[in-house]
């Protein structure tokens, strides 16, 4: 205990000197000569990289319009942020972070001009993330879109119209919302303001929202269109293009118009390059300072975790601004598509969600991306003293809410109940989870670690010592000499006595909050009373690994069988799937790939009781730390495959299916896990390639403490770039990437002129006698970096969508089908004494095919409902007889005044938006809802067609409970012919996930 503590404070002290350590390479064994395909981008001091080209690699494709709202892709600025699909033509969700307390939207635009383009067979469209434009393109139009840099504005530029049909472009809210619509000259607004006075907690604030909207073409007007909607109409220039521009700027009141004006009013007739100018300056820039990475993999897995933390910066990038930021408990809130839906309390932030965040960020140099969340819980810090004092027994000091209103006290979802810091509230979720203070307050020593800003830890200093002081007037020292507190081990365990992650959290707290007062001259006397605690430390719990269970002591470390538990109290209730026996290994950087406690750690990892768990889930995080390559590799795979579940990369936290709002946070920890697997230098000691995934091969930049970077490369199995760019002057220790490889030891040479620096050797560690601005090489004696062929990193812009077994980035060309039963991919029918066959659900069970012939719907039969007649697929049991609507496109020839459906969901309900293409090439969008097969009531606007009594499941058993048909209908143009029907995208089977079935189709 005292050997780890004492070991924390050195790398604390060594921290404030400005001094770094070292690292081990866990890539293999180093071959006795390199191969001639092996290369370096190093030369001449430099890392040499085609930013452009790497970036673009992770380009998000379309090869089929995005017609379902979860198909969303995402621009923005870091203020405003935008959703945008293809439904109804073009649609797009405006969306800000300061509408709080409810995060409500400011509106959604629809042009459905655009339907000509995105129904074209030759549709395509392209997220370019390097230059952060849309550009969609079909039937001779195309559209480029994007979200000003420079102001809060989407624009849509639009060429290729034609210039004889008027158009139009609306900006609308909906049910429950009160705006003022209203026109001015050529531009529409829609602005309402509230005031947050009424649930518990309340700020008393004035918020609100504005969408401005207007139109570059010819004879422009503006008018209102219902009580929610403004519009403006125009027909395209003489050449076909036209532009619409809409802004939603912040809002608490004021002269709409004039707001509207200033905003908007001039950028419909400003050229385009004139407005692309600042958009391309303000992403390239941002991406020449990222740190970046190229994966390359025989199957492929490297390419796509690549795509994800490429995708994750950008999106960062894109939604983290404002005086709130863009996520508030790791939901991409600005890139919502669902109205005013929001996912959990939108005015309340989740640290522990976060905090792949803020670490990624770090790593690559996106230092600015964390300050709004740093801003709100300083400019907050007064009122969470105020509420620790008031719901924590009077204690001086910050307990922060894991679930902190963003103005500063616990209050949950506007209810007195689950209230966080708040003893009155125990037990429950957060009502004494105590440590959220002290990870806010180490994720700012964290910065400063990294960049060396005297400045920002002068500044945010007060809310390290304000959770340091909390923790210490918390907890009271026992008879035994430690400190002891009864709280939550965060939501896994309530009320327990001396969770690890409260132990942890004063490991890692205490000796850096005072080296930050040392260094600032501050507290002396807090420095003292840290120092004294520091000593007082309670050992982690330990726990068997077979039944975690058990409280064990350290002794029982000589028996291999015991793991670190959540609290003294290892039999307490599981209240969530933490593995929070892992907390000291990351976030709080105690326990690393060689500490005295490294075997204890692994075993806790391999026996950890939650695998995957959650898309936060940190397995590939900790096995990056305790040096497991190949495990960082199988747990990105795992959860990606699990939860990420948007085409734009985004995850879903209920499982691999869109839901009703995407998240980032799964990206995050891809992108934390990916960079603590290729550099680190949290303890000190700097490592290249600790944990780098055998098979993937990278080339790689990583942010690291002390204003530096280094570059990595690891081709098959071998590290042939290892540098650093050093930001400040000072000794840094380095893990020897060659210790204990026969014939080979570290040499390091200055990256400019190639003069030795270090001797080589083949000590485990060595120190680096870096200054500030000097570049390092360090290279391995039997194959120099330098004797390697030079290669540009570079890379192309992706052209397709990117798969991951049944998870993908983008959308694929759409499948066409002459016919809906030339589209059949799916039994849901079986033979009741061959129910093996079936598979309706994605786990194995199906409907009856004896049922549903009692119930009137055997094969061929006809089936009347909804005002039509639907032939029941005329297939034995147990083969192919409906679709999992994903897109496909079917031909159906035919007029009326509605189209039917046929449909049941699994998992369900499933929804989802489609498309209808009229013979004259006008187009018609739809939206499907599929009950639950389960189900026994009627979706709205439909029947229940058919009900079986009973079910099938495997080994020919049946389960007795009813299974249900739906018929829906979506009304027609009785004037025009139908070409197709483009099938909703809801996603493909997959159990635990819902999708939609489509049995039978009919005009009659």
């Amino acid at each position: 205990m005292l050997l780890r503590i004492t070991a924390w404070r050195a790398v604390a002290v060594a921290a404030v000197l400005g001094l770094s350590a070292a690292v081990t390479l866990t890539v293999g064994p180093a071959p006795a000569a390199h191969a001639a395909t092996l290369t370096t981008a190093w030369r001449h001091g430099t890392f040499a990289q085609d930013t452009a080209g790497v970036v673009s690699r992770a380009n998000v494709v379309l090869d089929r319009p995005n017609t379902a709202a979860n198909q969303y892709l995402p621009l923005g600025n870091g203020t405003l942020g935008v959703a945008v699909w293809s439904a109804d033509g073009f649609t797009a969700q405006l969306n800000r972070g300061d509408t709080m307390p409810d995060r409500k939207s400011p509106g959604q635009i629809r042009i459905p001009a655009l339907g000509a383009m995105t129904s074209a067979p030759d549709f395509k469209a392209t997220l370019d993330v390097y230059g952060g434009v849309l550009t969609e393109s079909g039937g001779g139009m195309t559209a480029t879109v994007w979200v000003s840099s420079a102001k809060d504005e989407l624009v849509v530029d639009v060429t290729g119209a034609d210039p004889t049909t008027a158009q139009t472009a609306t900006v609308g809210l909906w049910s429950g919302r009160s705006p003022i619509a209203a026109v001015s000259g050529r531009t529409g607004t829609l602005a309402e303001t509230w005031k947050d006075d009424t649930a518990q907690g309340a700020s008393g604030r004035t918020f609100g929202s504005l969408a401005a909207i207007t139109a570059g073409g010819r004879d422009v007007t503006a008018s209102v269109a219902d009580p929610t909607s403004v519009k403006v109409a125009f027909r395209p220039k003489a050449d076909g293009s036209f532009r619409v521009v809409a802004g939603a700027p912040r809002w608490t009141g004021g002269n709409a118009a004039r707001t509207a004006e200033r905003l908007i009013g001039k950028d419909a007739a400003l050229s385009r390059s004139s407005l692309l100018a600042t958009q391309a300056a303000h992403w390239h820039s941002y991406w020449r300072a990222a740190g970046l990475m190229k994966i390359s993999s025989a199957d492929d897995s490297g390419e796509y975790m690549e795509a994800l933390r490429t995708l994750y910066l950008y999106n960062e990038e894109a939604s983290s601004g404002g005086e709130f930021g863009g996520s508030q408990a790791g939901v991409a809130n600005l890139f919502n598509f669902s109205q005013d839906h929001q996912d959990w309390f939108p005015a309340g932030y989740w640290l522990w969600n976060l905090r792949a965040e803020f670490a990624t960020n770090m790593s690559a140099g996106n230092f600015s991306a964390n300050l709004p969340l740093f801003n709100l819980y300083l400019h907050d810090l007064p009122g969470i003293e105020a509420w620790t004092k008031d719901q924590m027994g009077g204690e001086p000091g910050a307990c922060v809410p894991e679930t902190m209103r963003f103005n500063g006290n616990g209050w949950y979802a506007g209810g007195t109940t689950n209230a966080s810091c708040s003893l009155a509230s125990a037990p429950s979720y957060n009502a004494e989870t105590i440590t959220s203070g002290a990870e806010i307050a180490l994720w700012i020593w964290q910065q400063y670690q990294y960049t060396g800003d005297v400045s920002f830890l002068r500044t945010y200093y007060p809310l390290m010592k304000a959770a340091s002081t909390f923790l210490l007037a918390y907890q009271s020292v026992g008879s035994d000499g430690f400190l002891h507190a009864t709280a939550n081990a965060h939501e896994s365990q309530w009320h327990v006595l001396d969770p690890t992650t409260d132990l942890a959290a004063d490991a890692a707290l205490f000796p850096a909050t005072a080296a930050a007062a040392k260094l600032l001259h501050k507290d002396s006397a807090l420095v003292k009373q840290l120092g004294k605690a520091q000593t007082q430390i309670r050992p982690y719990p330990r726990t068997d690994a077979a039944t975690h269970s058990r409280l064990l002591t350290p002794e029982d470390d000589a028996s291999g069988t015991d793991v670190i538990a959540n609290s003294y109290e290892p039999s307490a209730p599981l209240q969530n799937g933490e593995n929070l026996g892992l907390e000291p290994v990351w976030p709080y950087g105690l326990i690393g790939d060689d500490s005295p406690l490294t075997a204890l750690a692994r075993r806790t990892y391999t026996a950890r009781q939650s695998v995957g768990g959650s898309d936060w889930s940190m397995d590939a995080v900790h096995a990056a730390r305790l040096g497991l390559g190949d495990e960082v590799r199988t747990g990105l795979i795992a959860n990606a495959q699990r939860y990420q579940a948007y085409i734009s990369g985004a995850a879903n936290l209920f499982g691999s299916a869109p839901g009703s709002e995407p998240y980032l946070e799964h990206s995050a920890t891809v992108g934390t896990a990916l960079d603590e697997a290729l550099a680190t230098d949290y303890d000190g000691t700097l490592r290249f390639a600790p944990a780098w995934p055998s098979g993937w091969d990278v080339s790689g930049t990583v942010y690291v403490h002390n204003h530096a970077k280094v570059f990595v490369q690891v081709q098959n199995g071998t590290l042939t770039t290892a540098a650093l760019s050093a930001g400040r002057t000072g000794t840094v220790t380095v893990r020897n990437p060659w210790a204990g490889n026969a014939g080979h030891a570290a040499k390091v040479v200055d990256g400019s002129t190639d003069a030795l620096v270090v001797r080589p050797t083949t000590a485990r560690t060595f120190t680096v006698p870096a200054k500030a601005g000097r570049s390092y090489l360090i290279e391995d004696t039997a194959a120099p970096t330098t004797s390697y062929t030079f290669a540009l990193v570079t890379g192309e812009a992706a052209t397709s969508a990117k798969h991951l077994g049944p998870q993908q980035i983008g959308l694929d060309p759409a499948v066409h089908y002459p016919t809906l039963a030339a589209s059949f991919d799916n039994v849901a029918v079986s033979a009741d004494d061959n129910t093996g066959a079936g598979n309706f659900d994605g786990g194995s069970a199906s409907y009856s095919q004896s049922a549903l012939t009692t119930a009137g719907a055997g094969p061929g039969a006809s089936v009347s409902a909804s005002g039509k007649t639907f032939t029941m697929p005329d297939v034995a049991a147990g083969t192919p007889d409906n679709i999992v609507a994903n897109g496909q496109y079917v031909t159906l020839h035919g007029s009326a005044d509605s189209l039917g459906f046929l449909v049941s969901a699994s998992y369900g309900p499933a929804t989802g938006a489609g498309t209808i293409n009229y013979t004259d090439g006008t187009t018609q969008n739809y939206t499907l809802t599929a009950p639950d097969w389960f189900a026994t009531d009627a979706p709205p606007g439909g029947e229940v067609a058919v009900t079986s009594t009973y079910q099938n499941r495997p080994g020919n058993t049946t389960f007795q409970h009813t299974a249900a048909l739906f018929s829906v209908t979506a009304p027609l143009d009785p004037t025009k012919t139908v070409a197709s029907v483009v099938l909703p995208s809801v996603g493909a089977l997959g159990s635990g996930s819902p999708a939609l079935h489509i049995w039978a189709v009919s005009l009659n």
